[in-house]
């Protein structure tokens, strides 16, 4: 009977945390009108660095809008097969067996593969980035069972093509100044660029809408949440 009580109580609480929402289902936002433009996305897509030890990019996603002052927003999102921290130690091989692997948290929890995101805000009269916004690895350490998000936005104005480098194991960037984008080694491979259309959106379940406490939403911002059929 103790046994049956126990079941029943941890079955409950799982479906408590997978199911019930920690917030409101929620509209896209107000202010931003969502378009697709293959050739602009071209123009200021992002030139990428990524080791070999992080995993090959798959390919480029992008989202496009059209804000109330008439500036335009641009989101790119390099996607990855997955995420795994290969580095020895403890903390590692932690991550590798309940997040990465084995138990497959991060799967469950966002979804398949792994991708981030990088947003610009463009002046669509001088052609200028304004600002760049994307996360990096605070304090980074491979040895570590995690890592700390750190969300970084750039004023500009800043020329394109910028360039970033992957610094982390979950693929987050640090913006590179002072050099030459071309001299990057991932800028001679570029992966497809395509446009982040309803059904990879889905496929990806970037927007949980609502999240619950064990199914989280992907790295996106709010204005991406309309987009072009």
């Amino acid at each position: 009977m103790a046994v049956l009580v126990l079941v029943l109580f941890l079955s409950g609480l799982a479906a408590f945390v997978v199911i019930v929402p920690v917030a409101e289902r929620a509209p896209p936002p107000a202010g931003f009108v969502p378009f697709r433009d293959d050739a602009l996305a071209a123009r200021f897509r992002p030139r990428l660095d990524c080791p070999a030890d992080f995993g090959a990019i798959e390919a480029v996603y992008y989202r496009a809008a059209w804000d109330d002052a008439g500036l335009i927003h641009l989101a790119y999102h390099p996607a990855w097969a997955r995420e795994r921290n290969e580095a020895p130690g403890f903390g590692p091989f932690l991550s590798r067996t309940l997040y990465t692997g084995g138990l497959s948290l991060q799967r469950a929890m966002f979804g398949k593969g792994d991708i981030e995101s990088i947003g610009l805000k463009v002046d669509p009269v001088s052609w200028s980035i304004l600002e760049v916004e994307y996360e990096t690895a605070k304090d980074y350490d491979p040895s570590a069972f995690s890592v700390t998000h750190e969300n970084v936005v750039a004023k500009g104005p800043l020329v394109p093509p910028l360039a970033f480098k992957v610094v982390s194991w979950n693929h987050l960037f640090s913006l590179e100044k002072g050099g030459s984008p071309a001299s990057l080694s991932g800028s001679s491979r570029p992966e497809p660029l395509l446009y982040f259309s309803a059904a990879l959106w889905s496929g990806y379940a970037m927007w949980k809408n609502p999240e619950t406490r064990l199914r989280k939403d992907r790295a996106h911002f709010d204005w991406e949440r309309g987009a072009v059929e």
